[in-house]
């Protein structure tokens, strides 16, 4: 009787710390994608051509007509002046 009370407590236990392993993983991914996690205090500003958000710090940006326009890359702020120049 006394055999049976330890091997249900070593299950219980065991299916404790599977489920705790499983938890702490999903947890975990969670932390690593980038686009999880945000800046705080950090103002956002939008991409003109493929419409993400990102920092206003590491965003690149173009002045056109006196408005400013935010840029994630090199090759996105190139498609808008084409397509400025070609609107022009």
């Amino acid at each position: 009787m006394l055999s049976r009370i330890i091997v249900l407590g070593l299950l219980f236990y065991l299916i404790y710390r599977v489920v705790r392993f499983f938890q702490s993983i999903g947890a975990d991914n969670g932390r690593q994608n980038p686009k999880a996690t945000s800046n705080p205090g950090k103002m956002m500003v939008k991409d003109e051509i493929c419409n993400t958000y990102l920092p206003e710090d590491e965003a690149l940006k173009e002045v056109h007509g006196g408005q400013t326009y935010y840029f994630c890359s090199e090759e996105c702020r190139k498609k808008f002046l084409a397509s400025k120049e070609k609107g022009s």
